[in-house]
């Protein structure tokens, strides 16, 4: 990702910089038909140039950028040289480290924050040899280490890096990755394994730590002022889903200031109960703005219900992909305790498991359903999986809520009537009422003889002849039925 920032790029904006060049001599628009030979570009734009183009290079040529501009000519040579930002990521992932090649670049990097990424080829034989050549490489520098990661080596070769790194203190660093190696006969196993870094050291300006497989219990006491957290570990949480809901509110206890938490189990039990009695008393986290958990249905559940976090904008199972809430939980999130539970929230997926559900309960649970989105005014993104919608009774709640919603998905829900729907959009159109136009996508997924009736009523009611819908088959998914929106 590039920043300016990242890069030692000026503050002002790109737009600022090219503004400035161009009108800086006359201030007239007349001036800017000029040309100039790129060597006698300033140096800002020159950079500028070649900073952007450098974001957008795709891996692994992004990393060779610096020494391919180096090598046109003497001028832009020169250039490459005087900017310390191009030569601070180094990455030892070959069997041979280039520690010569490295060493140059530590030296160009100048006083600049740097980049250090630690792989497993320099180690298929668990070469320690390798090992302490890196470290003695970067050690004359840990003082402007940026980031850290350190992947897929083996236990002894990890043990000596951080071995190395106990006492030093690491003022600029940001982030640290860590994962598990691939000696799967050691023992004791990895995830029992203590893990402690920089134990008596210090780097007071940590804000990201991804770990895999590896103990996060010292990182979440030493460092409590972390912005990210991601552990991705099949025993981070147990067989108890009131325990691993306790242990989720203990984690964001001990980092008030974490903005996102990714917990991903790997296995976990597909489990989904009838109902469920939550009996945590919710904790409330200020800053947390997404949480990513990968686990069990009970799990999810239950740890939904157990927490209050107003600043939460996206709930997933990961970046990008929803997490399922079951409508179990829509007593839960319409009580207001002083507040709602998710005012912020801006995706939200209600799932219900059809061969789990019992219709009694899951009507009770339903009768919350209006009361619930009240409590979600800034969702943009409304998926219901498997919901009995009953007709149009859960539906008109879409008539008074949700004023922002952008998405509105059905997947395999009963009681789903395209008449009432296009009266539901209408209405929320109507400028007597809502007043809100912001739907730009809606979709039904279902079995294709629902979808077949479902369109043929819209062409009996003449459904498919409004400018306003879409109601069309997807061509790309057979199971699909597009109402408003594209493919």
């Amino acid at each position: 990702h590039f920043s300016t920032h990242t890069y030692g790029m000026t503050t002002d904006a790109p737009e600022s910089i090219l503004t400035h060049y161009l009108f800086e001599e006359s201030g007239t628009i007349s001036n800017t038909h000029r040309t100039c030979h790129i060597l006698g570009l300033p140096y800002d734009i020159w950079y500028l140039i070649f900073a952007l183009t450098w974001a957008q290079t795709t891996p692994p040529k992004q990393h060779d950028f610096p020494i391919v501009i180096s090598h046109v000519c003497r001028l832009w040579r020169q250039h490459a040289l005087d900017t310390p930002g191009f030569w601070t990521s180094l990455r030892f992932k070959r069997p041979i480290p280039a520690i010569d090649k490295y060493s140059t670049w530590l030296e160009r990097s100048k006083a600049s924050p740097f980049d250090l990424e630690i792989g497993w080829p320099p180690f298929e034989g668990a070469s320690v040899k390798n090992a302490k050549a890196i470290m003695r490489l970067i050690f004359p520098h840990v003082h402007r280490l940026r980031s850290l990661q350190v992947r897929d080596v083996p236990f002894k070769i990890r043990q000596l890096i951080f071995d190395r790194l106990n006492n030093a203190h690491l003022p600029a660093l940001e982030t640290l990755d860590v994962k598990w190696g691939w000696a799967f006969d050691e023992r004791p196993s990895p995830t029992e394994r203590k893990f402690k870094p920089f134990c008596y050291g210090d780097a007071p300006n940590l804000r990201h730590v991804a770990l895999e497989r590896i103990q996060h219990d010292y990182i979440i006491h030493k460092f409590n002022k972390l912005n990210t957290l991601d552990i991705i570990s099949w025993d981070v949480l147990g067989n108890s889903s009131h325990e691993n809901a306790k242990t989720i509110q203990d984690i964001l206890s001990l980092l008030p200031d974490l903005r996102t938490l990714r917990i991903d189990r790997e296995y976990f039990p597909d489990s989904n109960s009838i109902q469920l009695t939550f009996t945590l008393p919710p904790v409330t986290h200020s800053s947390l703005e997404d949480l990513y958990l990968n686990a069990s249905q009970d799990d999810i559940n239950t740890v939904v219900c157990a927490l209050n976090p107003p600043s939460l904008r996206h709930l997933g199972r990961s970046p990008g992909v929803d997490l399922p809430i079951s409508i179990s939980c829509l007593p839960t999130m319409a009580q207001a305790r002083p507040s709602h539970l998710f005012p912020n929230l801006v995706n939200l997926k209600l799932y219900r498991r059809p061969a789990y559900g019992e219709p009694v309960i899951d009507s009770r649970h339903m009768e919350c359903f209006e009361r619930a989105l009240a409590g979600v005014s800034q969702l943009e993104s409304l998926t219901l999986d498997g919901v009995n919608l009953e007709g149009k009774k859960h539906l008109e709640a879409l008539t008074r809520t949700c004023p922002r919603l952008k998405r509105l998905v059905f997947i395999y829900c009963s009681g789903v009537v395209l008449k009432e729907l296009r009266a539901i959009i209408y209405s929320r159109r109507d400028s007597k009422g809502m007043g809100s136009n912001s739907l730009e996508y809606v979709h039904i997924d279902g079995p294709k003889w629902k979808l077949r009736n479902l369109h043929k009523e819209a062409t009996e009611h003449g459904l498919g002849e409004d400018p306003e819908f879409n109601i069309t088959i997807s061509k790309y998914n057979p199971h699909r039925i597009v109402v408003i929106g594209s493919e």
